[in-house]
């Protein structure tokens, strides 16, 4: 049997799920909800934590 196939959930960058799940894509991620997400989520894994990931690229 073959590994699942991961699907991705899109969420908006400013509503709520995007504070509390970390396996999310982000919509209309600004640089200052980038700075308040980045700081909900920094103590996470940057590996496990898509958020996190992204968030690093849209903070200078």
């Amino acid at each position: 049997m073959s590994e699942p196939t991961p699907t991705h959930m899109f969420v908006p960058a400013d509503g709520m799920l995007a504070e509390l799940l970390c396996q999310v894509e982000l919509l209309d991620l600004t640089e200052s909800r980038a700075a308040q997400l980045h700081a909900l989520h920094y103590d996470h894994l940057r590996g496990e934590c898509l958020v996190l990931a992204t968030t690093d690229l849209h903070l200078p």
